[in-house]
């Protein structure tokens, strides 16, 4: 039987209602795991997170998801943070544009940094999402995590006179 799986799919372009904000998932040497938003739209959540790796963890994860030269190449496997989530029940959640983004400091310190999201065309209403992440090939344990949702008023800009 084939596991479910949420789709690699964009969000809509219509603007959604923000329902739940920044959350430091998991933190562990080297690495953070965030939740930066979820979105609610009237077809699903777009869901973002925020991995964050430096020293030893960013390496691996530089070697983890460089490009495949040769696709008949064995030993050009890769991973990538792995995702679950859900509302009734948990599925894996393929990014859709996931991000990566590398840099190197003058000292040599390696910083990884993704952003990736996630599409669940999920009904409304949803009050609660489950998310389970984890990249064991970077040293990143696995997280489990349930988050209630309610619509967030958008920050007010002061008015200038």
């Amino acid at each position: 039987m084939r596991s479910p799986r949420w789709p690699a799919t964009a969000p809509p372009p219509c603007r959604g209602d923000r329902v739940h904000g920044h959350r430091l998932l998991s933190a562990h040497t080297h690495l953070t795991l965030e939740l930066v938003r979820i979105t609610a739209y009237p077809s699903g959540l777009a869901v973002q997170l925020a991995l964050t790796a430096t020293g030893r963890p960013a390496r691996r994860a530089l070697h983890q998801t460089r490009p495949l030269t040769d696709p008949a190449d064995p030993s050009a496997r890769w991973s990538y943070l792995d995702v679950w989530a859900g509302t009734d029940y948990l599925a894996v959640a393929d990014p859709y544009l996931p991000r990566p983004d590398l840099q190197a400091t003058a000292t040599g310190i390696c910083t990884y940094r993704s952003e990736p999201l996630y599409w669940l065309p999920v009904p409304p209403p949803v009050r609660t999402v489950t998310l389970t992440a984890e990249w064991p090939q970077i040293g990143l344990p696995a997280s489990v995590t349930t988050v209630n949702l309610a619509v967030i008023a958008p920050q007010s800009t002061p008015r200038r006179t």
